[in-house]
């Protein structure tokens, strides 16, 4: 049954030769069970709702986490950025040396004309031609801009507790490092929030989210470093399994 968007009205077929409802129906857009646009047909026979366009979402890729330290975790994430208090946000991550001794260097900080909003979980959905989705855990955009930019990227953050990104999710997730999306991984052991491959800190209104794993234009980065990129000639199924055994394993296993 059809709802309209802006009185919250639900419509039947019935009301569309009502002569209160019909005009009531033209007046707002429609929405029906399976979030597609639907317009009212005053068909004499056989009075129906035509679908215009397609649904929302289609199939999810990926399965969820089920697990309390991850959801708390994701939680935790959301609720300090949004933090009224933030002033600013920084990505960093540790640079070593060959003597194993490191700096921290910013990833990506917003710019201080953007107007950076964080979404989590469904409201971080993003959807596929081929009527799939993915569902990040947290996701974060500049409401100023319509397409991201360099200096203006979308961000990615998924935290991973008890299993990283299966192949066709990662395989999203590397499309869109290319389209100027940040995908942050952020590994965490049971019951924690944080880890040696990564934090958050807070220090004078600043926020600091640190990270060891990252994709950023189609290349994954370990600690400032590419890592392992995939071989001209090498198949994406034949990657990923490599990554399988060793960047994500770990990662998680270090975590």
């Amino acid at each position: 049954m059809p709802r309209g968007l802006i009185s919250g009205r639900d419509y039947s077929e019935c009301d569309i030769f009502d002569h209160t409802l019909y005009p009531r129906m033209r007046e707002e857009p429609l929405l029906n069970e399976d979030d597609c646009i639907v317009v009212p047909v005053r068909n004499e026979i056989t009075p129906h709702f035509r679908r215009v366009g397609n649904p929302s979402f289609g199939k999810r890729l990926g399965r969820a986490e089920d697990n309390p330290t991850h959801d708390n975790c994701v939680n935790y994430l959301y609720d300090e950025l949004n933090d009224k208090n933030i002033e600013s946000v920084k990505f960093s991550t540790y640079v070593f040396a060959e003597d194993r001794t490191y700096e921290e260097q910013v990833i990506f900080s917003p710019l201080k004309d953007s107007d950076f909003g964080w979404y989590k979980e469904k409201d971080a959905r993003i959807a596929f031609h081929e009527d799939s989705y993915i569902q990040p855990d947290i996701g974060g955009r500049d409401r100023n801009k319509f397409f991201p930019r360099s200096a203006y990227p979308n961000i990615i953050i998924e935290v991973i507790r008890t299993h990283y990104p299966e192949r066709d999710t990662f395989q999203k997730l590397l499309e869109l490092s290319k389209t100027n999306h940040h995908v942050y991984f952020y590994f965490i052991d049971e019951g924690n929030k944080k880890s040696k491959l990564n934090s958050l800190s807070i220090k004078n209104g600043i926020l600091t989210l640190r990270v060891s794993h990252y994709l950023i234009g189609g290349q994954l980065y370990k600690n400032g470093n590419c890592y392992a990129p995939k071989g001209e000639d090498e198949s994406f199924e034949h990657w990923y399994q490599y990554l399988e055994n060793s960047y994500f394993t770990n990662a998680m296993e270090r975590a």
